[in-house]
């Protein structure tokens, strides 16, 4: 199957790091990418005649489909510029893609008017999965990582960082972060059971190895229990990491506001490219079946 992949560009560094990162996965993985920018209604460069301004946005475009065509000119390549509210717009575009791939700087020729706080809000609300690429990103990394939590939000983000694995030829890492409940010394006392607590945390990782291994026989997997908090335990479990997918948690019309504390987090303070991916990802059977093949 050929995955549909939107790059957000902007002209800027960011926004190049998304683009190189899709040209990578494109080698490995069939796609056809579509190159979008967002002229945002009402905005218009601080300095510059404002004429400069649609241009601007045309020249970007066409510098990214430049670096398409020299890289890889076989690969199935669309340029649209769309028009509206940028997070509106890509919201939109991304229920009909497989993965919305954007850069996290605030800077470059448009003044982050696509790279900005704009991760945080597309990961919270995209129909797909969202990659974002940290500016500086190259290609490496010695494994995938996953965030393993014990709600039902597990089960896509796991389909999607298998297949990423396999994808790869790199193992993957379920990682599981563990801490004691504010209120459980009270319903205790002094005797807090840790060795519960800690069974307890192991089995959520033995049943979510469990699906990767029924549905990725021959991926090699592993697992890492921490005792801390979520994010700084991922952050520093993908420190080497080609890429670390998490879920998101998303809910109805304030998803915005609660991404969720994790991902949240983990996008504030990228070790590699981040995938977040939302429990209704449509793309998620797709990956699964893809990186079982």
């Amino acid at each position: 199957m050929v995955e549909r992949v939107i790059v957000a560009v902007d002209g800027g560094p960011a926004s190049r790091a998304a683009l190189e990162w899709a040209l990578e996965r494109a080698a490995t993985v069939p796609l056809h990418l579509e190159l979008t920018t967002v002229v945002e209604l009402g905005w218009s460069p601080v300095d510059g005649p404002a004429d400069d301004f649609q241009p601007a946005y045309e020249r970007a475009l066409a510098e990214a489909a430049g670096v398409v065509q020299r890289t890889d000119p076989r690969l199935k390549t669309t340029s649209i510029v769309r028009r509206g509210a940028p997070v509106d717009e890509l919201v939109r575009a991304s229920a009909d893609a497989d993965r919305l791939v954007v850069g996290t700087n605030k800077t470059g020729l448009l003044v982050g008017a696509v790279h900005g706080t704009l991760p945080l809000r597309l990961a919270a609300h995209a129909k797909c999965a969202v990659t974002v690429v940290p500016t500086g990103w190259t290609p490496g990394g010695d494994s995938v990582v996953v965030g393993v939590e014990d709600d039902d939000t597990v089960d896509a983000p796991l389909a999607v960082a298998a297949a990423e694995a396999e994808t790869r030829s790199l193992p993957l890492v379920l990682v599981h972060a563990w801490s004691i409940p504010a209120t459980l010394g009270v319903d205790f006392g002094a005797a807090v059971p840790f060795d519960a607590l800690i069974e307890a945390h192991e089995e959520i990782l033995v049943r979510a190895l469990a699906r990767v291994r029924a549905t990725h026989p021959a991926l090699t997997a592993s697992t890492v229990l921490m005792q801390g908090a979520a994010a700084p335990a991922l952050v520093d479990a993908a420190s080497s990491a080609a890429v670390l997918v998490v879920g998101s948690h998303g809910r109805g019309a304030i998803a915005g506001l609660i991404l969720g504390s994790v991902s949240h987090d983990v996008l504030l303070n990228m070790p590699c490219p981040v995938t977040v991916v939302p429990r209704s990802a449509h793309g998620v059977a797709d990956e699964s079946a893809r990186g079982s093949r």
